[in-house]
């Protein structure tokens, strides 16, 4: 997928129209991240299932929605990939706070620098 021409082709820095216009283009069959428009409600549903003291909990949603936060897509492993007006976050799928990476950049540049190897990240599979 070409995020520079996804970049291009956004109209407003949000995670809503990022997704949409993703969602416009074709994805690969062998991809490591999925996007998918139906996240958020499995994204909440593992977190209450999975809650504890250590874990992502619905305040911190409600929080993070704020900035318009939205789960945008799902790794091969399970991983979660969401992002803000500012930010994109990396959230293992054991929704463990202390492990989610943090990168403040917008998801466009996110996945940009992700498909070029500029992003060190010990969650996400390699990008092919």
């Amino acid at each position: 997928m070409d995020f520079q021409k996804i970049k291009e082709e956004l109209t407003e820095a949000d995670p809503q129209s990022f997704l949409a216009t993703v969602l416009e283009n074709e994805q690969n069959e062998d991809a490591v991240v999925i996007f998918n428009q139906n996240l958020e409600e499995q994204f909440e549903q593992n977190v209450q299932y999975l809650a504890s003291d250590e874990t992502i909990s619905l305040e911190d949603i409600s929080t993070w929605q704020e900035k318009e936060f939205l789960v945008v897509a799902q790794t091969i492993d399970g991983d979660y990939i969401a992002g803000t007006t500012e930010q994109t976050f990396v959230i293992p799928v054991s929704l463990y706070k202390a492990d989610i990476e943090t990168y403040n950049l917008f998801l466009t540049d996110f996945f940009i620098d992700y498909t070029t190897h500029k992003i060190d990240s010990s969650i996400l599979p390699g990008y092919e």
